[in-house]
């Protein structure tokens, strides 16, 4: 289905294209026009009130639809290749994204302590969803807890998409790509325009693709290596029955087949001691090679994702009301993974999730002053998620699978918040925020048994659990600015994760409350920053220095009975502390009217002041995992008046260790990224490349084999290989 639509989107395109080149503009703007309106664009959301980049006390990357498409921003994964201090952690070519901010890290076994927002739609576990048709990215740093509340721990990113036009518009684009092993074919697009004029528009998006795993899996014994399709589509309607009121209303489906695969991809690190140990006998003599793997258990994943959401706001002339209201429901069945991570029998599983998601906000904002205004609020916060795990032992196939009870969890949170500005001079803000978040967690199970092989067997116990947590979020800041062109903010903030419940624990017959639950994590943080702009605008600046500490910090630690006595190290414990401090600077310059040039460069000295991993570990001075001790990032394009360009990338990644124990570590890594094309008006054409010297990096968690236990080997989801391709794009 997805090839017959595929085919159908290039054979419409085409023709599309083809004319649009013939009927191309030759007026093309002045680099003076081009200059003042990117300087529009630069307008920071996050803090809910529109205020200029160089007005706000955030320390944040603000990406314009300039430069997203001078990027070719088309996925997550490349989002923090254009932001200091911001890492994503992968399970997988197509699992979940974790994000690590200025060394707060996010990890698979807790959640995300960066939040992602789309639309107004939150997105707390983050999957690689299509980036299709998007306005603007901000990246913000640091707890954002007073506007956004739990699990924007460390930041926040809000991606904003293109809203349905008064004026008929519509866009076609088509990518090919080529890696080491396998290709990739997209199409997507968008038509929008008036409905009824003046009153209602709508648009319709879509994004169809095609493409191979990046680790081909030789091993498969279903003949399958690998291969995602994916379906997005999606419908917007705006409303403006009077000048006063504003209604957006948002429907999408992404709906994602990828047989042969699983949704977690660990490799082995270290391919000449796999090979020695695993080549001969349990591979039938086949070697693993750098995009190579070699794993018998029957893989298919599928997901399919339903998302709603409605918005309005309304002049009151007194102020602002804005409501938004969403829903979300997500389904995945994961089938393959492969516990030995060999092409031998031995134990496969499966891992299948159903998820509902609801969220309402209403706000009111007061008029901006040059005295005092100020933001109240209330919202709501309601997740349901099922998780059911299933296995069986030798060889099968893809219906071999026994599934064990399910396990839910359910999450409540009601929240009231309110932040001001106080003008003390026509140079001086002093801003206050405070949120009030009550959060319920439970989680329920039933009586089963899940066979994990080797007379390995985890038993399920009823339970039924629930508690709720309660916190209090304040943020103070402080804005100087010199001139119009020079600003300095302070900002001290507290973020904030609720606690949660160890399963396992139950399964393990333990009663001690504080093992079979964990407390609340919060946080401080501390930032100084700054921002400047030339009196031409040509070139910009920012950066901020931080200090971060948590005392709460939950990870996988030991756990403890109430006499201190040690009793197992694979529970969730909320009693390690953490210290993150460091440094970032970014910058835009516009040298003349062809060329243009952006940097930027993150330190961070992130480690563990206390967490005790067994009865005696201690990392206590380690470096905290999936934090990098430094990134940066350089671009460079020239475009010639013709419309020819050329674009340079280098990407830099500091030593990042990929576990907590500090034993597996990835070394520093350099990446290299070039384009070239020609851009008008009405179409573009694109060369490019990514990772062109084909770097293998390990991008998430390490871990050691799950069947055979210490092997002397570590295996870790990879980073993207090289990626080549060619992008055709029209515009109406």
């Amino acid at each position: 289905m997805t090839n017959r639509l595929l085919c159908s989107a290039i054979a419409a395109m085409l023709p599309c294209f083809c004319a649009s080149a013939l009927a191309q503009s030759a007026e093309t703007e002045t680099g003076e026009a081009e200059a003042e309106r990117r300087e529009d664009t630069i307008v920071v959301t996050g803090s809910k009130r529109d205020t200029a980049l160089i007005d706000s006390d955030l320390s944040v990357t603000v990406l314009d639809i300039r430069a997203i498409e001078e990027a070719r921003l088309r996925d997550f994964r490349r989002i923090d290749d254009l932001a200091p201090n911001v890492q994503f952690n992968e399970s997988g070519q197509r699992g979940s994204i974790y994000i690590s901010v200025r060394g707060v890290e996010s990890n698979p076994f807790i959640i995300n302590r960066a939040a992602v927002y789309i639309d107004g739609i939150p997105f707390r576990e983050l999957s690689n969803s299509v980036l299709n048709q998007v306005q603007s990215i901000e990246v913000l740093r640091g707890p954002q807890a007073t506007l956004y509340g739990a699990n924007s721990e460390s930041g926040l990113i809000i991606v904003t998409t293109k809203q349905p036009s008064e004026d008929f518009s519509a866009e076609f684009r088509l990518t090919g790509t080529n890696f080491e092993s396998g290709s990739g074919i997209e199409a997507d697009g968008f038509v929008s325009g008036p409905l009824i004029r003046d009153t209602l528009a709508g648009s319709l998006a879509f994004n169809l693709a095609e493409e191979d795993a990046f680790v081909k899996n030789v091993g498969s014994s279903t003949g399958e290596t690998g291969q995602i399709n994916e379906t997005f589509v999606q419908g917007r309607l705006r409303w403006t029955p009077t000048n006063q009121l504003t209604v957006n209303a948002t429907a999408y489906l992404l709906d994602m087949d990828a047989p042969g695969l699983f949704d977690q991809q660990y490799v082995p690190l270290n391919l000449s001691l796999y090979n020695t140990l695993y080549a001969d006998y349990f591979n039938s003599g086949r070697r693993a090679e750098k995009w190579t793997s070699f794993e018998d258990a029957p893989k298919y994943t599928t997901e399919k994702e339903w998302v709603a959401g409605l918005s309005a706001t309304q002049e009151l002339g007194y102020g602002q009301l804005d409501f938004a209201a969403s829903y979300r429901k997500l389904e995945e069945n994961a089938k393959g993974l492969d516990f030995d991570l060999t092409a031998t029998p031995v134990v496969s599983g499966q891992e299948k999730e159903q998820e509902a998601f609801t969220n309402i906000e209403v706000r009111f904002s007061s008029p901006e002053s040059d005295f005092f205004d100020y933001i109240l609020g209330a919202s709501y916060y309601e997740d349901y998620e099922e998780n059911t795990k299933a296995s069986f032992i030798g060889a099968g196939n893809l219906d071999s699978y026994i599934a064990a009870p399910a396990q839910r969890k359910e999450s409540e949170d009601y929240s009231v918040f309110g932040s001001a500005n106080w003008y003390m001079t026509p140079k001086l803000r002093v801003s206050g925020g405070l949120r009030y978040d009550n959060a319920t967690r439970s989680t329920m199970q039933k009586e089963g048994q899940l066979d994990l092989g080797a007379g390995s067997i985890v038993y399920y116990v009823d339970a039924d659990l629930s508690k709720t947590y309660e916190a209090l979020l304040p943020r103070v800041s402080a804005h100087y600015k010199f001139s119009d062109g020079l600003s300095i903010h302070a900002t001290a903030s507290k973020g904030y994760i609720p606690g949660g419940f160890n399963l396992v624990a139950v399964q393990e017959g333990f009663e001690d409350e504080d093992v079979i639950s964990y407390d609340s994590e919060t946080l401080w943080s501390r930032e100084i920053g700054f921002k400047w702009q030339s009196e031409d605008h040509s070139i910009r600046a920012s950066g901020a220095i931080f200090y971060i500490t948590s005392e709460n910090w939950q990870e996988v630690q030991i756990a403890t009975d109430d006499t201190g006595r040690p009793v197992s190290s694979d529970f969730i414990g909320s009693d390690a502390s953490i210290r993150s401090q460091g440094a970032e600077f970014e910058t835009h310059w516009q040298i003349n009217e062809a060329f243009s040039a952006d940097a930027h460069v993150g330190y961070v000295d992130a480690e563990y002041r206390d967490l005790q991993l067994d009865g005696v570990t201690n990392v206590k001075g380690q470096p905290i995992q999936f934090v990098p001790e430094y990134d940066g990032g350089i671009a460079l394009r020239y475009e010639w008046s013709n419309g020819v360009f050329l674009r340079g990338e280098v990407g830099l990644t500091g030593e990042t260790s990929l576990r907590s124990r500090g034993d597996v570590v990835q070394a520093a890594v350099q990446t290299f990224g070039l384009q070239a094309g020609y851009e008008s008006d009405r179409w573009a054409i694109r060369l490019f490349g990514e990772n062109l010297t084909d770097e293998r990096r390990g991008s998430g968690l390490a871990i050691e084999n799950l069947a055979f236990g210490s092997d002397g080997l570590f295996y870790a989801p990879l980073d993207a290989p090289r990626i080549v391709g060619i992008e055709l794009e029209a515009r109406y």
